[in-house]
């Protein structure tokens, strides 16, 4: 079984050392791609001086987290890779992380997305990131069989679980596709797992596999109104909403278009 680690990097010096050595310290054979989104803080430089095993591909633009992990994933199919491994530059895996989700992935063939549990960078609590998505009703489940101390499944299904570790098959990958370009950060892991679901196939976590996350972006934090990132997440939710393809939403989007013509109309009336 070939399986490729594809980490997106953009000025990543913080986590990026840690990041890397823990995957090349994985309990099976594994091939890393390292797609760096122009950093300015000499990620590329450390990662070209420490990791020469390391396939680097360096971007003169940042192109997002979608755009980025594309280019990475079609290398790797282009290898004729078995598994794709997500990771986020910021998060670490332990020894045996992705050797577990495969050997779980072998037998549960209808998962096209499985995710260990994601805790902290400390790793003394769930990642804030993670636990938004788990603490929903649909990981109503998951979190009973944890706190009632109940015999723990193999996977539980979720509709969605942030992209920070993904375990992708293959075959998966050439149904689905790779994430789409619209969004360039933040959206694209809540669409890509709408069209999983569209597919077919489910997503999942595994709750005796685990990563550390030490993130310091956390689209779930609250934004200051009118900000750009106040914008930025709410074209965000748009699409997520509007482009879900296991919805009809998409009827609805000229009655949306109206509704905030009329609200800018008002506005310039109201100065």
């Amino acid at each position: 079984m070939k399986t490729s680690v594809i980490i997106v990097t953009y000025n990543g010096m913080k986590w990026i050392g840690d990041c890397l050595s823990s995957v090349l310290n994985s309990s099976i054979s594994i091939s890393v791609i390292v797609v760096d989104n122009f950093s300015t803080d000499g990620t590329v430089e450390f990662i070209k001086s420490n990791f020469p095993q390391i396939i680097l591909i360096t971007q003169e633009e940042n192109l997002g987290f979608g755009r980025a992990n594309n280019i990475g994933i079609s290398l790797a199919l282009k290898e004729s890779c078995d598994y794709i491994f997500l990771l986020n530059q910021d998060a670490f895996v332990e020894k045996n992380t992705i050797q577990k989700l495969i050997e779980i992935s072998k037998v549960n063939l209808e998962y096209g997305v499985l995710s260990p549990i994601h805790i902290d960078g400390k790793g003394e609590k769930l990642d804030e990131s993670f636990f938004y998505y788990i603490g929903k009703p649909s990981g109503n489940i998951f979190m009973s069989d944890f706190i009632l101390n109940k015999t723990k499944k193999d996977i539980y299904s979720l509709p969605m679980v942030n992209a920070a570790a993904w375990l992708i098959p293959g075959n998966v990958l050439e149904v689905v596709g790779g994430f789409d370009t619209s969004f360039f950060l933040y959206g694209e892991d809540d669409n890509y797992c709408q069209r999983v679901l569209y597919n077919d196939y489910k997503v999942g976590i595994v709750p005796s596999v685990f990563i550390k996350h030490d993130s310091d972006n956390n689209n779930t934090k609250h934004v200051v109104k009118g900000s750009e990132k106040y914008y930025a997440k709410f074209l965000n939710n748009i699409k997520i909403s509007y482009g879900n393809v296991n919805t009809d939403n998409y009827k609805k989007i000229n009655k949306l278009k109206i509704f905030f013509w009329k609200q800018t109309i008002i506005s310039l009336i109201k100065f």
